[in-house]
């Protein structure tokens, strides 16, 4: 689907990326410590999310889509750094608000960069969809990563209708995706969560380091066509 954004959003976009690139020029180390996250969902039959599969452009594409009533599905969630994937994190619950996603990163994913941000040194990403925007989430964001987290509402804004700047979305949901919906189709939900498992595990290092590359490129572009979306191809 077309992904519109406003003259208003363009300048949000512009801001941010204009500030990112700054602190990088102040600090090349600073885009090493950037962890980005996601959630996408993945269902057994393939159906698309299209919350995760945008097509940026002037004019309506002409597709069309088939839908499969009440496919089984999976809510996941993933996490990148410049040298680590974490997850997949496997929602239990059918619809994920803020409390779910505070358990989550509480149990979850903040242990894990405990282990890995020992100097505290970490700057953590999300978007402004609505269970990131709770309150108590960000009131626990500002005390894990005080004035280090980008997102709505956060020390540094993430800007709205932005998938194309952040890797999960123009790198690994289409990574996983591909890899997990190889013919045969998995059977049922718990192979659905196996397949998703081994492909996070296929992302290397070298993968990790292009894509970090890309998203310093992306956030120059943006910056240099005045906060337009990135050309997909």
């Amino acid at each position: 689907m077309v992904q519109y954004i406003t003259d208003e959003d363009k300048m949000v976009r512009l801001d941010f990326c204009a500030e990112m690139l700054r602190w990088i020029d102040e600090d090349e180390t600073l885009l090493i410590h950037v962890i980005f996250s996601d959630e996408s969902t993945f269902h057994v039959t393939s159906k698309v999310n299209t919350h995760n599969c945008r097509i940026w452009g002037s004019e309506p594409p002409h597709l069309h889509l088939q839908h499969v009533r009440d496919s089984p599905k999976v809510n996941v969630f993933c996490a990148l750094s410049k040298t680590k994937v974490y997850g997949p994190f496997f929602f239990q619950e059918k619809t994920i608000n803020g409390f779910v996603y505070l358990d989550m990163l509480e149990n979850f994913l903040i242990p894990q960069i405990d282990e890995d941000d020992q100097e505290g040194e970490i700057q953590f990403q999300q978007d402004g969809a609505p269970p990131h925007y709770l309150k108590n989430v960000r009131d626990f964001l500002d005390l894990r990563f005080p004035g280090r987290w980008i997102g709505r509402g956060g020390p540094t804004s993430w800007p709205p209708r932005s998938p194309d700047l952040t890797p999960l979305d123009f790198f690994l949901w289409g990574f996983l995706k591909d890899q997990v919906y190889v013919p045969p189709l998995p059977a049922n939900l718990a192979e659905l969560r196996n397949r998703i498992t081994a492909a996070v595990e296929l992302v290397t290092l070298d993968m990790l380091q292009r894509v970090w590359q890309e998203i310093d490129f992306r956030w120059d572009v943006c910056r240099m066509t005045n906060g337009s979306h990135i050309d997909p191809h």
